[in-house]
């Protein structure tokens, strides 16, 4: 097999980035699987501070939800006001958030009208497939 060094890290970049346990890269006939083993669990430490997350909002009725995996953005940039906020009301085509994976950014775009209830998850906070981004009302 030939794949070559920077391409090696890159993909292994990614392993962490991702926080992903095993990634395949394929390009012609050549063939790649990386894994990652679990680190073994062990008691945190008595004054480790939980991470910071948005509150736990279940979602319920309506949604937007993520189109691909990948890192959420609420703004264009951390310059620029968010996309949407709650309180605001959306249509149906209006872009209102970003989904960037290995440099690629998709357009979460609405697919319903009405007014955002909630944004469930935290601006560039990692996302699945089908995760509710936005609840609508």
């Amino acid at each position: 097999m030939n794949i070559d060094e920077p391409t090696l890290d890159a993909l292994s970049k990614l392993l962490d980035k991702y926080h992903l346990s095993e990634l395949t890269y394929q390009t012609g006939d050549q063939k790649i699987t990386l894994k990652k083993e679990a680190p073994a669990v062990s008691a945190p430490a008595p004054h480790a501070a939980p991470p910071v997350r948005a509150p736990h909002l279940e979602a319920s009725g309506t949604t937007i939800d993520a189109p691909t995996v990948g890192v959420f953005y609420t703004a264009k940039s951390p310059q620029d006001p968010p996309f949407v906020s709650v309180g605001d009301t959306i249509k149906v085509g209006q872009v209102v958030g970003v989904i960037e994976a290995m440099k690629a950014f998709t357009d979460v775009v609405a697919d319903v009208e009405g007014t955002v209830a909630a944004v469930l998850v935290n601006n560039e906070e990692g996302v699945e497939y089908g995760q509710p981004l936005i609840q609508i009302k």
